[in-house]
């Protein structure tokens, strides 16, 4: 089953995917920020992919919550956020293994310009008796901009041994040489930052399958900058 949201569509709202089932979550933002929390629930043998590409402006927190509840309930998700102006946005995105043989996966990354702010963060719970499960969490900003900003805050808790778990956190400054090396093949600043912005944030597309729905973001990439 394919839901897509885009822009208004993002509101609070419960999803639940039902026993044997697959969901396959499509978010996209171009306009403002959606302020707004989403809890999924995720039943036995049921799998969840949700992906949001974020290039929206303004300011606020989206908050997701995915609860795998029944045994070999899987999730897997995929954020890639752009941030320019002055938008301040903060992604807080969680996966609760509340059973035995659980799988979650979660891929933070984003960008920021000119005088933005970004935060990822969120909570990776396995509780007691949540054996044979699996989490990861991971989350990566670059910072274009002496004036923008990223933070990446990924929690861990786990109550269980029998289980696999990890987490990785980088906010780092965009590489000097890199933009060096392209500008040095006769490009601006602007069309250098252009081309490493795409290659950063173009992967997202591989999760959608509406093509004018990847036209849209290849635009706001080329707007972003």
């Amino acid at each position: 089953m394919d839901l897509v949201l885009v822009d208004e569509e993002i509101s609070d709202r419960v999803i639940e995917v039902k026993e044997g089932e697959s969901l396959n979550l499509n978010l996209a933002a171009f306009k403002a920020f959606p302020a707004v929390k989403i809890d999924i629930k995720v039943a036995r043998n049921a799998t969840l992919t949700a992906v949001f590409a974020d290039f929206s402006k303004g300011e606020g927190r989206f908050v997701l919550n995915v609860y795998l509840e029944d045994e070999g309930a899987s999730c897997d998700w995929h954020l890639a956020a752009l941030g320019n102006g002055t938008s301040r946005k903060v992604f807080d995105t969680s996966v609760w293994h509340n059973s035995p043989h659980t799988t979650g996966s979660m891929s933070n990354y984003g960008i920021c310009r000119d005088e933005s702010r970004l935060t990822f963060t969120g909570t990776s719970e396995i509780k007691r008796g949540s054996k044979g499960s699996s989490t990861r969490q991971s989350a990566k900003i670059i910072v274009f901009d002496p004036l923008s900003d990223g933070k990446c805050s990924p929690i861990l808790n786990i109550d269980e041994n029998d289980v696999t778990a990890s987490h990785a956190a980088i906010v780092g400054k965009l590489n000097e040489d890199h933009l060096f090396y392209i500008m040095s093949r006769g490009l601006s600043m602007d069309d250098a930052k252009r081309l490493i912005t795409l290659g950063y944030m173009k992967p997202i597309e591989a999760y959608f399958t509406s093509d004018s729905l990847k036209q849209r973001i290849d635009d706001a990439i080329e707007g972003g900058i």
